[in-house]
């Protein structure tokens, strides 16, 4: 195999990193690089425990003389999100990454890089490998599927876990350390539509120019969503039955397009109101999402469309349902503590579904967002399905590693390490949820463009943080 990163330091965990990528992992393909971790545990003659999800658990024994020191968990996901450019031929399922060096930065070529959180992975594995340094005993946890919903950590043996600190290696960038999380739920919604023979004429709208945005860590900045504004207008029109709806295409993205055709009696006052709540709307969100705008036009009609009362309720309830920030931390200035968002909106066939991603780092609030959705959904007449929730990762005041990680950091380096808490999921929670004895901190290295073909990696991040974790380790070992 060809070296890329010969010569460069850190030199054992860039080797790792290497060998890694030649492995396929994207999510739910975590097999080999399980089997890769069991043979490394082996060959190094270390404990290793492998559950039926291909989750890893490696075990070091603390260094000589440091046998009364807690023990420390290390954690980091071993899968990686695919994505190529559309003229790479890579495949993901056979075909190692392609790696290159462009000035500082480790990158792929066409596809992403899986530095997220491949550089966890290797750094465990130099940590594990390095018997000069002085630590205490170590827990290193390589978990699965963390891209596609954390089912990795939501289905591991918590009595695995014996530390009492855990140091999260899927966070950054350097000289950052996360200290809290929320936690998330998938609400989806179904309703089968009455039809009716068609009558009216039939209209398309079409709402788009908006930003959107990732739901958890773009949710504080009220850039408007596509879905709420589309029950708005369709609200506001004369008469509109529903003969299809299409807005969002992931629960977790703030949606920016969404197109309605429904039957309207008179079509030109139809248009007229819709043009009455662009102006309208235009004007309050302008600053933010000065490209809104909606399109309209008159389409051929379909044999059937849904009937008054179900197209009501359907409307009726994506207005009213709770979407965008619901509450604010009282702990932390300016952090999201509660948030919903409206995700997907769709029709198939005859059903109409409607998705939700709720967050919140405060269980029982996300406990009252479930309860506000299940009302609504019973009230208008929707199927209530609930799935993936996971927990948050509230703030410690009392944290004795994040004052540690922070002190640490700026001894070695001379600059300030900012502590942030981020309204998005990280698996800390659900971990922390399986063994609440835990003090947990989440740090990494600088990396920018993940889940891209864009995706990259600084070298010299890598080292500082890689020499960092060492130097706590060495701290936590006294």
């Amino acid at each position: 195999m060809n070296i890329v990163t010969k010569g460069l330091e850190p030199a054992r965990v860039l080797s790792y990193f290497e060998e890694i990528s030649a492995i396929p992992r994207g999510s739910g393909n975590e097999k080999g690089i399980a089997d890769y971790l069991e043979n490394f545990a082996k060959a190094h003659g270390l404990f290793c425990y492998r559950d039926e999800l291909h989750n890893i658990m490696i075990k070091k024994p603390a260094s000589a003389g440091h046998e009364a020191a807690e023990a420390v968990l290390l954690q980091g996901h071993t899968d990686i999100v695919c994505e190529k450019n559309n003229d790479c031929p890579h495949d993901f399922e056979k075909d190692p990454l392609k790696l290159y060096i462009e000035g500082d930065y480790l990158k792929a070529e066409g596809t992403t890089l899986g530095a997220d959180n491949g550089t966890a992975v290797a750094y465990m594995l130099a940590i594990l490998e390095d018997d000069a340094l002085v630590h205490p005993a170590l827990e290193c946890l390589f978990t699965v599927q963390e891209e596609t919903g954390m089912d990795g950590a939501r289905g591991f043996d918590g009595s695995q876990i014996s530390a009492k600190t855990m140091i999260n290696l899927d966070a950054g960038p350097e000289g950052v350390a996360t200290v809290s999380c929320a936690g998330g739920m998938r609400i989806d919604m179904r309703k089968q539509m009455q039809q009716i023979p068609f009558a009216g004429r039939a209209l398309r709208l079409e709402i788009k120019g908006l930003m959107g945005g990732h739901s958890g860590t773009e949710i504080n900045h009220n850039r408007a969503n596509a879905n709420v504004l589309m029950a708005r207008v369709l609200y506001n029109l004369p008469k509109a039955n529903i003969i299809s709806l299409a807005g969002g295409s992931k629960d977790n993205a703030i949606p920016r397009e969404c197109i309605a055709v429904v039957a309207v009696p008179d079509i030109a006052a139809a248009k007229e109101a819709a043009q009455k709540m662009q102006v309208q709307i235009l004007a309050e969100c302008a600053e933010l999402d000065q490209g809104f705008c909606i399109q309209m036009e008159e389409v051929e009609a379909p044999p059937t469309m849904g009937d008054c009362a179900c197209s009501k309720q359907v409307i009726s309830l994506m207005y009213l349902a709770p979407n965008g920030v619901l509450s604010m931390s009282p702990s932390m200035q300016g952090l999201v503590e509660s948030s919903s968002n409206m995700g997907v909106v769709r029709t198939e066939g005859e059903d109409i579904w409607v998705s939700f991603s709720p967050r919140s780092s405060v269980e029982s609030r996300q406990d009252q967002t479930e309860q506000r959705l299940k009302i609504l959904a019973e009230a208008f007449g929707f199927e209530f399905h609930l799935r993936n929730r996971y927990p948050g990762w509230a703030y410690d005041p009392n944290s004795k590693i994040r004052e540690l990680a922070k002190s640490t950091y700026e001894q070695m380096f001379q600059r300030p390490f900012r502590l942030e808490a981020i309204h998005a999921g990280l698996e800390c929670g659900i971990l922390k949820a399986k063994a609440p004895q835990m003090d947990i901190v989440a740090i990494g290295p600088d990396e920018h463009n993940g889940h891209t073909p864009d995706e990259e990696v600084s070298i010299s991040s890598m080292n500082r943080v890689y020499q960092y974790v060492r130097a706590l380790l060495e701290k936590l070992a006294q």
